[in-house]
């Protein structure tokens, strides 16, 4: 069986957030309330902003 992996370079633009709140369930039973609160309005807020289209500017250096 042959595999092929493509690396594609990293942007800030990617949507991340059903991946990261995918992982955050794995950790949250071992994290305290207040703690998984603020992680999960967090990642609320992230699927929201990628929702309505928000993008972040590159700026140059």
């Amino acid at each position: 069986m042959d595999c092929k992996i493509e690396v594609t370079p990293f942007s800030w633009n990617d949507n991340f957030s059903e991946v990261a709140q995918e992982d955050f369930s794995l950790i949250q039973k071992d994290l305290p309330y207040g703690i998984c609160q603020s992680i999960g309005m967090a990642l609320a807020k992230l699927e929201l902003l990628e929702k309505q289209g928000c993008k972040v500017k590159e700026c140059a250096e």
